[in-house]
């Protein structure tokens, strides 16, 4: 683990916890970690046997920035290059990779997370995340958050106007994978190796998300999910679920 891959130390309460997003998190590491913080979410491509920590797999799509532009877009499906093209002529739809408004950002979330029934991550939980929004005529209808720590860029969440613009939710549909393509982009131009679009599943009720992550045709690749929690922080946790409110 080098010194970047630290994105996020945070503190609930006065207790403290940490996000890695990493290449490779080594044992020994991992038992430093412990001795600092009540809780450890660590994202890395590859495995280790961590004792005390949770584990999951997921599978991810990720692109290798050191590739051409051109050769990147070449593997996006055909609807996904139409929606960024579509996206691209229409005068109405303005896009800020990264965004700083980041108030307006989480509003967006929060309000479409609610709507969803589920719980919202507290807003501590997007410290230095990168975010990226699409305006239609100045009113933002999407949203999207990302992990980077110089190296990785990694999707956190994505929040939509979707269900509310009607006959108009194909702007939308243009304006998400426009999004992602101009991050693209961005990482690229930043000096950023990997753009990561976030974990896929099969679940049957995520088809859409999965099917839109697909559709960008990244070469997906294991992404092994770490997580340390002390008893207390785990109280927490819960408490704050009660009241609605959700850590990652």
């Amino acid at each position: 683990m080098r010194k970047g891959d630290l994105i996020q130390s945070l503190s609930l309460f006065g207790f403290k916890y940490a996000r890695i997003l990493t290449r490779h998190i080594t044992r020994e590491a991992a038992e430093g970690l412990k001795k600092k913080y009540h809780y450890i979410h660590i994202y890395s491509f590859e495995k280790e046997n961590l004792p005390g920590y949770d584990v999951k797999t997921q599978r991810t799509p990720i692109f290798d920035l050191s590739e051409d532009l051109g050769g990147i877009f070449r593997k996006f499906n055909d609807t996904c290059k139409k929606h960024i093209r579509r996206g691209e002529r229409n005068a109405d739809l303005t896009l800020a990779v990264p965004d700083n408004n980041v108030d307006a950002s989480y509003a967006l979330y929060k309000r479409i997370k609610n709507q969803e029934g589920a719980r919202p991550d507290i807003k501590r939980e997007f410290k230095n995340n990168l975010f990226s929004n699409a305006y239609v005529n100045g009113e933002m209808i999407v949203t999207m958050s990302f992990y980077d720590n110089g190296e990785v860029t990694r999707a956190k969440h994505i929040a939509s106007l979707r269900k509310e613009m009607g006959e108009d939710a194909k702007i939308v549909a243009h304006a998400s994978r426009r999004l992602n393509w101009e991050v693209i982009k961005w990482g690229k131009a930043n000096g950023r190796k990997f753009f990561d679009l976030g974990g896929v599943t099969d679940d049957w009720d995520k088809a859409g998300i999965r099917e839109f992550k697909k559709s960008f045709g990244g070469t997906e690749v294991d992404m092994h999910i770490y997580r340390y929690t002390t008893p207390f922080f785990a109280f927490l946790k819960k408490i704050l679920n009660m009241f609605g409110k959700n850590i990652n």
